[in-house]
């Protein structure tokens, strides 16, 4: 006879394979028909505001790549915040401003972060159309176009970019498994943004949305694109993913920089969650099922794990679970004490980046500073 606990168990591991399993299933079985942005338009103006915290490896190519662009760029304004970086990132800047004219740089007086750093450049943009990056993402002749295009049709009020991941030439299982998660997570939001007309959510790294929606970040904020996403949603506004707005980005070859980077990612979603939580409940679909199925579930796989943990220890079968729910996880880590870091081991890792990510939550988040993950255009 099935004990309760064990159906406890089972249940909760139902869970996350509805998350990470049936629901990209859902979604990607069924894809939806392409969306219709192309015809003609009269160009808005544009402001592309970032934050950059000792970028100097990249930050050249970042404004270069803005400037080679097919918009009109009389059109365009960059504006950057520097958060006080010390590796000559401000003197790049400020030498590539002789050549581009509407190139601003905003040099903060202490440490702020990304969102309050965003905030102050957003404040001084007069642009209709802002278009939301980071130092590090490659923009492409058609990028700033195609994220200005659907806003500009009157399609959606923000637009979602497309991140590809470039090959820098290092491959290993860590690059491989946030490759295909990357590519994964694009099909998805594709086939969101197609059958229902939300995008959950816009990359941080390359999004727009018409000035007049933007809605200042709260303090010590990590996931602003989010905030910026559903703050949008609740408002019945449309945010769309546009594939062919492309951003280049090099990956992490380190699954400890991405552990890192993932325990921000799991604050941000927290902060996020309790902020907009009533919303699952007053925009039932589709907004809150997705919301469910494709965020907070995924959030939650940690905590899904321990009560299928604790409730299959605690049952009959206590051997069984075990032999899976331990002995899985422990095989990894002796796996990856001599070098082979698998695909499961990289769930594993992000998991508990997950869970270590909502404990700093409880503790109060008292600052947004970050440092820039360690990715291949910025090792020797």
């Amino acid at each position: 006879m099935v004990s309760l606990l064990m159906l406890i168990s089972l249940a909760a591991l139902c869970l996350i394979a509805l998350t990470y399993v049936v629901y990209p299933l859902w979604q990607l079985t069924f894809p939806g028909r392409p969306m219709d942005f192309s015809g003609e338009f009269t160009p808005p103006s544009v402001s592309i505001v970032f934050a950059a915290y000792n970028e100097a490896s990249i930050i050249e190519a970042k404004i270069r790549s803005i400037y080679h662009t097919r918009y009109p760029i009389h059109l365009v304004s960059v504006w950057i915040g520097s958060d006080l970086s010390t590796d000559g990132t401000d003197e790049i800047i400020r030498e590539l401003q002789h050549e581009f004219p509407r190139l601003n740089l905003h040099v903060n007086e202490t440490r702020s972060g990304k969102s309050a750093t965003i905030n102050t450049l957003v404040d001084r943009t007069v642009a209709e159309v802002i278009i939301a990056t980071d130092a590090n993402i490659l923009f492409k002749e058609e990028t700033i176009e195609e994220l200005v295009r659907p806003i500009s049709l009157q399609k959606a009020t923000a637009v979602a970019g497309s991140l590809v991941y470039e090959d820098a030439g290092v491959s290993n299982s860590t690059t491989t498994s946030e490759k295909a998660y990357l590519s994964i997570e694009n099909l998805i939001r594709r086939a969101e943004s197609r059958k229902h007309g939300i995008c959950f959510g816009m990359e941080g790294g390359l999004y727009s949305m018409k000035r007049s929606y933007w809605q200042p970040i709260p303090p010590n904020t990590y996931m602003e694109d989010f905030f910026q996403t559903v703050q949008l949603i609740a408002r019945d506004q449309k945010v769309l993913f546009n594939e062919s707005a492309i951003g280049l980005e090099d990956v992490s070859t380190s699954l400890k920089e991405e552990y890192r980077r993932k325990i921000r990612i799991s604050i941000g979603n927290w902060q996020n969650l309790i902020r907009f939580y009533p919303l699952l409940f007053k925009h039932l679909y589709p907004f809150g099922v997705l919301f469910f199925l494709h965020k907070v579930l995924r959030w939650l796989t940690p905590h899904l794990y321990l009560v299928a943990l604790i409730s299959g220890l605690s049952s009959s079968h206590w051997v069984l679970f075990a032999g899976v729910l331990i002995g899985l996880p422990i095989s990894q880590l002796i796996l990856l004490a001599f070098g082979w870091a698998t695909p499961l081991m990289y769930f594993y890792a992000m998991n508990a980046a997950l869970f270590i990510g909502f404990l700093r939550y409880l503790k109060g988040v008292k600052s947004s500073v970050w440092q820039p993950t360690k990715r291949n255009q910025h090792e020797s």
